[in-house]
């Protein structure tokens, strides 16, 4: 439920107040103030967080926040001082009796599904006060307020016998029935199921039921002009403001808080059992999903892995640039049908200057697009294919190159309309390439040496029609691998011994070198010590399994190292089966037949653990793990992760 059904719903489910909610102007900015320091977040210098796995579908993340007060605007320094009669945090300095007033600072916000309690250090390791939530929202819902009664006061043409006209200035009530509901909606932090319309037989509308007609009227006559309004009450609802205080004195302050990752549910059990064998041959594979707000300058991810394993590739990748290709993308379709109108019909010489200029600046900004994708992959280490992007590139060069072409009196003709690589098809097909190919998308690698940590960073800039603090989504993927092989190659020696003993113990048994021929059926079905041969098949295999030291199968190393730890068991099992068949006295073909599975299922597990398959080329495998479609050329499919963290903010994009 979004929040304009939301607040009709609170609407139609709270009682008419007898008397304006309790609210005031300084509550008011404060709490707009608030809402707008953490969409904006312009104080954040810097965001890093740190992903630690350990165990199958479970991680740990830790935030760590680098902010400058200085960097506040007047509007949000005005409200950090109103919020020191909020509640005085003082205390005594250090350096005598004064008295230091601390200030209330928004930091982060948090999806509201979390219950988990949220706790923030400095430094030194000093818990941080925070506001309680009850509180934020109180402010909040004041703040909303005042906004909805502006815009709506703002309005023009209202009669006086409007809707709007009744709640602004004859119908006091309703107008308190609308903030009482937005009050109880951002204090009591739930969302209504829906309205609830018991029908009573014989009864009429009265008082109370006319003025909630008219709340909602004014909602409903007005909700493409509100749009933007329940778009913030979307945030408010969907997000808890993280508010700190801090010390005003300092301007620096880096602080630390840990908060906890959702992660999708798990599948059925034949994809399971599918996903871990493939975890076994190719690598764990982890996905990241989070959001910062675009205002932030700097965001740093780091991921540890637990020992013996390594984080063989890793890319982060962000749609910063979704609202600059969508926007490209309008403008080239448009031009496209302005050219070729141009070219079916020619309207004039001003016509055509002004479609050359708006040519020309469209394709420089395609040129910039093409361009940071491109030195992105340099700096990663990895280039683009010679397939991807060609359109985009050759248009974008077209506004770079300066090229023109030649006139017939032998003079240049600099007009980029004139070049034969400017058409309406090809301006679609350059249109439609922004997507299909993702060129939204950046891309950063990592460039951490350690084996089990890795780590890359993303630089914020500016981008074309992007609002103050938009939303940037972070997409992260990660290829964990058992590269040191130990636990493969153990397996792998282990069930060759077991098919080396079996293979003995018929050889002594059958009185044979070879003991598989129809001569040996017959000693093998009559075995003088059975009691004796099963100890021995039973205990040294057994001793050795125990040596393995096979990690725990909820862990990453048990994930990847699954398959062999699904040899070791057949292994034992086949064990089993040949002790039972000694121990139960079968003929000589049958006991034949159990030293030959003995012999033949632990070779052909040991094959089995020698495959490791691996993608073509780096790039490739990039894709499989979820990075933009333009770093590879040959149409690698993207493959499902084994487990998908993510932090998704509310009342986003």
């Amino acid at each position: 439920m979004d929040s304009s059904a939301a607040l009709r719903s609170a609407i139609t489910s709270v009682s008419v107040p007898g008397a304006p909610p309790r609210q005031n102007a300084v509550g008011a900015a404060i709490g707009l103030s608030f809402l707008d320091s953490a969409l904006r977040l312009n104080h954040v210098r810097r965001v890093s967080e740190t992903l630690t796995v350990t165990d199958h579908r479970v991680a740990r993340r830790i935030t760590e926040l680098d902010i400058s007060l200085a960097m506040l605007d007047e509007g949000q320094r005005r409200a950090m001082v109103l919020s020191r009669d909020l509640r005085r945090a003082d205390r005594r300095a250090e350096d005598g009796d004064q008295r230091s007033d601390k200030v209330w600072v928004p930091v982060a916000r948090i999806a509201r599904r979390s219950t988990a309690p949220v706790q923030i250090w400095d430094p030194t390791g000093a818990r941080l006060p925070r506001l309680t939530q009850n509180e934020a929202g109180r402010l909040l819902a004041a703040g909303m307020f005042r906004l909805l009664r502006g815009i709506l006061d703002s309005l023009p043409g209202t009669t006086s016998d409007s809707e709007l006209h009744l709640l602004l200035h004859r119908v006091p009530e309703a107008e308190w029935l609308l903030q009482h509901a937005i009050d109880i909606l951002l204090t009591e932090r739930h969302r209504p199921p829906g309205p609830y319309h018991p029908q009573e037989a014989g009864l009429v509308p009265g008082q109370g039921a006319r003025h909630r007609a008219i709340a909602l009227a004014v909602l409903d006559k007005h909700d493409d002009v509100l749009a933007e309004f329940f778009e913030l009450l979307d945030v408010a609802l969907d997000n808890d403001l993280l508010i700190v205080a801090l010390d005003p004195t300092r301007d620096e302050h880096v602080l630390t808080y840990e908060t906890p990752l959702h992660v999708t549910s798990e599948e059925d059990a034949g994809h399971r059992v599918a996903r871990l064998l493939r975890s076994s041959a190719e690598g764990y594979h982890l996905e990241y999903r989070s959001s910062i707000s675009s205002s932030i300058p700097a965001y740093h991810l780091v991921v540890d892995a637990e020992p013996g394993v390594d984080i063989a590739r890793m890319y982060l990748s962000t749609d910063a640039d979704v609202r600059t290709a969508a926007a490209l993308r309008a403008d080239l379709l448009v031009l496209a049908q302005r050219l070729e109108n141009e070219r079916r019909a020619p309207t004039g010489r001003s016509s055509s200057k002004i479609l050359e200029l708006q040519m020309q600046t469209t394709l420089r900004t395609l040129a910039d697009l093409v361009r940071r994708r491109r030195w992105e992959a340099a700096q990663a280490g990895v280039s683009v294919p010679v397939r991807r992007m060609t359109v985009s590139s050759e248009l974008g060069h077209v506004a770079v190159s300066g090229q023109g072409t030649a006139a017939p009196d032998g003079t240049v003709d600099s007009s980029i309309l004139r070049l034969p690589a400017v058409s309406p098809d090809r301006l679609r097909a350059a249109a439609e390439e922004l997507f299909a190919e993702e060129l939204y998308a950046d891309v950063a690698l990592e460039n951490d040496p350690s084996p089990s940590r890795a780590h890359a960073s993303w630089h914020g800039r500016s981008a074309v029609g992007a609002a103050a603090g938009a939303p940037v989504e972070i997409r992260a993927g990660m290829l964990l691998r058992d590269t040191t092989a130990a636990g493969p190659r153990r397996v792998c020696q282990y069930a060759l011994l077991v098919a080396v003993v079996g293979f003995l113990f018929a050889v002594f048994l059958a009185g044979d070198p070879w003991p598989f021929g129809a001569d040996s059926r017959a000693r093998l079905g009559a075995i003088a010590d059975a009691g004796a041969v099963i100890s021995v098949l039973l205990l040294v295999p057994g001793f050795l399994y125990t040596r393995l030291g096979l990690a725990d199968r909820r862990s990453i190393s048990g994930r990847l190292r699954a398959l062999p730890r699904a040899v070791a068991n057949v292994c034992i099992g086949v064990i089993a089966v040949v002790a039972g068949a000694v121990a139960s006295g079968l003929s000589g073909g049958w006991v034949q037949l159990a030293f030959a599975m003995m012999v033949a299922i632990p070779l052909a597990a040991a094959a089995l653990l020698l495959y490791r398959r691996r993608p073509a080329s780096d790039t490739a495998e990039l894709v499989r793990l979820g990075a933009p479609h333009w770093l590879d050329g040959a149409g690698t499919a993207r493959v499902r992760a084994d487990a998908r963290f993510f932090s998704v903010l509310g009342g986003g994009r």
